[in-house]
């Protein structure tokens, strides 16, 4: 994943270090992009939710879900037994059980695929436990998924959010740097399996009004990252200053948590 440091620049130095960090990164950040995007779809939920029972009917199971899925996960995910449709609302803004538990078995795929294996022979239980249990990952998952709203929604109050041409630009960038990848990556595959799911194209991708809204929300939050380094001082922490930004976000809105303790809140 690419450094949040990298998200801004400043004056001097600070912005030639920045620039070259960004350069750097900016082809890996673009491959990642399309499985963001992915999160982002599944998150947005449309708009703004005004009432509770407006949040459950956005987070309904039959409610459309556009958007890839991580390598190894499928649809319907399994919601564990007691967790609500509707596992938090930050200003509102509902975030859905179906979101969280793609996040929570899509990092639970990535930790089995860096386990190390047993010795050979090894007696049954030698293997070393994960790093994470499902609940602890769910409780990350859900904060994160609050953090990143946060910064969206402040992101949108400060008016950062890019223009429609600005986001079908990254969505065509994003485009051409897939099709100059060869045909077995595992991000073209995932794409042109979007493309299918969807009754897509590349063209009418650029074009599609969920897609594009992600790549506006993405966009946004990376601009809002942005603002925030270039208050720093030169060589304070960005990542410390984000974190400490968002804390402030959350405990000046109004963010519901309705996830139950025994799944990891």
């Amino acid at each position: 994943m690419r450094c949040p440091s990298c998200l801004g620049s400043r004056p001097g130095s600070r912005s030639a270090c920045a620039r070259g960090r960004w350069q750097v990164s900016s082809g890996v950040a673009l491959v990642l992009v399309t499985l963001l995007i992915a999160g982002l779809l599944m998150a947005r939920q449309r708009q703004l939710a005004a009432s509770a029972s407006l949040a459950t009917a956005v987070c309904a199971p039959n409610a459309p879900v556009k958007g890839m899925l991580p390598p190894g996960i499928t649809l319907p995910v399994k919601i564990p037994a007691g967790e609500p449709l509707v596992v938090a609302t930050v200003n509102g803004y509902p975030l859905c059980a179906e979101g969280l538990e793609l996040r929570v078995e899509g990092a639970l795929v990535n930790q089995q695929k860096v386990r190390p294996e047993a010795p050979p022979g090894a007696p049954p239980g030698a293997l070393p436990p994960l790093n994470k249990t499902p609940n602890q990952i769910r409780h990350d998952a859900l904060t994160l998924m609050i953090q990143e709203r946060l910064l969206l929604q402040e992101g949108k109050r400060l008016g950062l959010t890019p223009s429609a041409s600005a986001a079908q630009a990254m969505a065509r960038q994003q485009v051409q740097l897939i099709d100059s990848m060869p045909t077995s990556s595992p991000a073209r595959v995932q794409f042109e399996a979007y493309l299918r799911a969807n009754h897509l194209t590349e063209q009418t991708y650029l074009s599609d009004p969920d897609t594009l809204s992600a790549y506006e929300d993405l966009m946004t939050t990376q601009a809002m990252r942005q603002r925030i380094e270039q208050g720093l001082p030169p060589g304070d922490s960005s990542t410390a200053a984000i974190s400490a930004y968002v804390q402030h976000l959350w405990q000046t809105g109004t963010v519901h948590v309705y996830l139950p303790a025994q799944l990891g809140w």
